[in-house]
């Protein structure tokens, strides 16, 4: 079986993408070494759908000399030795070349592009016929001689996709847009002449899924999703879960032996080599939990000497070397305190700093390098609109600091947060009856916040998932005012842009569906619609429509 290229038989199609970063500079050393390269494969005369195996080199025109690859050739093949594995969606993929966040993914340098030429090679391999090289290489030197800022002839600047990079590009290239009429880049006398759409959702094979619930959890491991425990929607909780490939598309089941008690609205954590569930309630207020190890199945109970006191709606979060837990409720109500789990010693150290934020439940909160975000939720008083920071010194909790209030968000509950690298984003909630569709961007820093624009932002809901990918804040599903959800919407915070979300695929409207981000893709599971509990694994590459342009 031959995996076939767009430039021979129409099958394969590959452009680079112009743009990934803010303001690409004149200067190397303010280059950011990632390049966006978009493609579409088919295998025979069908476009390829799901996890592919891919390898890749920068090599010059000939192919004789090779500058760079995507992962070391040990055996000297001419192939790298080691795969990326991306998801590929409707024949259609992305990969950002050199982005070492990605398994397999060596970085890459820029000083390839001192070289005359260079040239992409791909290897693909389905899993099913094993790797084939495609052909033929395709050049991309424009991009590596615009990251280098060199000498262009009749080059003009264009602010491409979406206003986010500067670029130069000489007349005559193509050139790649997320905006349907450019301006720019048809100021500049470029036309568009293809549309490659943004993949679809897709629903994820039903056989040996989980079944459905609400209040579980949800983590990533690198390679799989971990969903366990829950409430089934008919009162009862569950101690069961499954783990999801998405490489195979297949659910696999997880030992229920020296599992923790069935529960929902715990919260669990992956420390890179375990899962660890804590809290939670069925009966009672869960002050327990256990470890869970995937390979080989194993569950470790935790130690309780130490641990808070039960509740639920509480955060909790892994700092790198510990689980923290705070805040929640629980029978004795709302909840200020909390402690952290160190793995290594199997032990609890209470949290009692001073200064801690006013007791509250349903917060928003992420881990920001070294130091905790926790941002609105419900407090004795209603809903919230503070929230702090705590800090942390050598991996030891050391100081809780007040957030400034000053343009950030109104009082809200059921929103989310995602940390960009530079800013923390909250967005969307409820206050009372009142759903919510504005946000704003938090800069450490600076101890202030930037409201989040209006136009093109998805319609006012809480409840729902919230990703960051790298390059923007993914928002989907949730309730709204007129029911359930499955639409959304993706916030790019260097152009302050919104843009709609693919609705091809029928993205299951849900509240409350736990959410993890791969690295190329968000997979959702479970959630309610309507009181009712659900399952349905769906899936989303959220890269955006490409439009091409070309110069006459």
């Amino acid at each position: 079986m031959k995996f076939k290229s767009f430039f021979t038989s129409g099958a394969f199609f590959c452009s680079i993408a112009f743009v990934l970063c803010s303001n690409w500079a004149i200067s190397r050393a303010q280059v950011p070494p990632v390049i966006n390269y978009q493609g579409r494969i088919s295998v025979g005369t069908n476009n390829f759908d799901g996890p592919g195996l891919f390898k890749l080199a920068l090599i010059s025109g000939d192919g004789s000399q090779v500058y760079w690859r995507s992962a070391t050739d040990a055996d000297k093949d001419g192939q790298p030795d080691n795969a990326v594995t991306l998801a590929v969606n409707r024949g259609l993929f992305s990969v950002l070349l050199g982005d070492s966040k990605l398994a397999n993914m060596a970085p890459l340098s820029i000083d390839v592009f001192t070289n005359s030429a260079v040239h992409l090679r791909v290897w693909f391999d389905d899993r099913v016929h094993g790797f084939q090289q495609l052909t033929p290489d395709q050049p991309i030197t424009p991009v590596g001689y615009a990251m280098m800022a060199a000498n262009v002839p009749e080059a003009v600047i264009l602010n491409a996709v979406s206003n986010r990079v500067n670029a130069l590009l000489p007349s005559g290239l193509t050139a790649v847009s997320s905006e349907a009429r450019d301006a720019v880049l048809t100021r500049a006398g470029y036309v568009p002449f293809s549309t490659v759409p943004s993949p679809s959702w897709v629903t994820g094979d039903a056989t040996d899924e989980l079944s459905a619930r609400q209040g579980h959890t949800a983590v990533w491991t690198g390679q799989e999703m971990i969903v366990w425990g829950g409430n089934l929607g008919t009162g009862a909780a569950s101690g069961s879960g499954r783990i999801y490939d998405p490489a195979s598309g297949q659910w696999r089941a997880i030992s229920s032996v020296n599992a923790p008690s069935p529960r929902s609205d715990h919260t669990a954590v992956w420390t890179g080599q375990e899962m660890i569930v804590w809290g939670g309630f069925s009966d009672a207020f869960f002050n327990s939990g256990a470890r869970f190890q995937p390979n080989p199945q194993l569950w470790t109970s935790l130690a309780t000497s130490g641990a808070p006191d039960g509740r639920s709606g509480h955060i909790g979060l892994w700092t790198g070397t510990r689980m923290m837990i705070w805040g929640g409720q629980n029978s004795s109500g709302l909840l200020d305190d909390g402690a952290l789990f160190d793995p290594a010693e199997n032990q609890w150290a209470p949290l009692t700093l001073p200064g801690a934020p006013v007791a509250r439940t349903k917060a928003a909160a992420v881990w920001v390098d070294e130091w905790l975000f926790v941002w609105g939720g419900e407090g004795f008083s209603g809903r919230l609109n503070d929230g702090a920071r705590l800090l942390f010194s050598r991996d030891a909790p050391a100081e809780w600091r007040a957030l400034g209030s000053t343009g950030g968000p109104s009082v809200r509950s059921g929103h989310s947060a995602v940390w960009t690298g530079k800013k923390v984003i909250v967005w969307g909630g409820q206050n009372g009856g009142v759903f919510l569709s504005d946000g704003a961007a938090y800069d450490p820093g600076s101890d202030s916040w930037e409201t989040l624009p209006s136009v093109g932002a998805p319609v006012a809901r809480s409840g729902h998932g919230a990703v960051w990918t790298g390059e923007e804040m993914v928002v989907f599903a949730g309730q709204t005012a007129s029911g359930p959800t499955g639409s959304g919407a993706a916030y790019d915070p260097n152009s302050r842009r919104w843009r709609p979300l693919s609705s091809a695929g029928n993205p299951l409207p849900r509240i409350g569906g736990t959410t993890v981000w791969t690295g190329t893709e968000l997979l959702v599971f479970g959630g309610q619609v309507n009181g009712q509990s659900v399952a349905s694994l769906q899936r989303l590459n959220p890269q955006p429509t490409w439009y091409f342009y070309r110069k006459p």
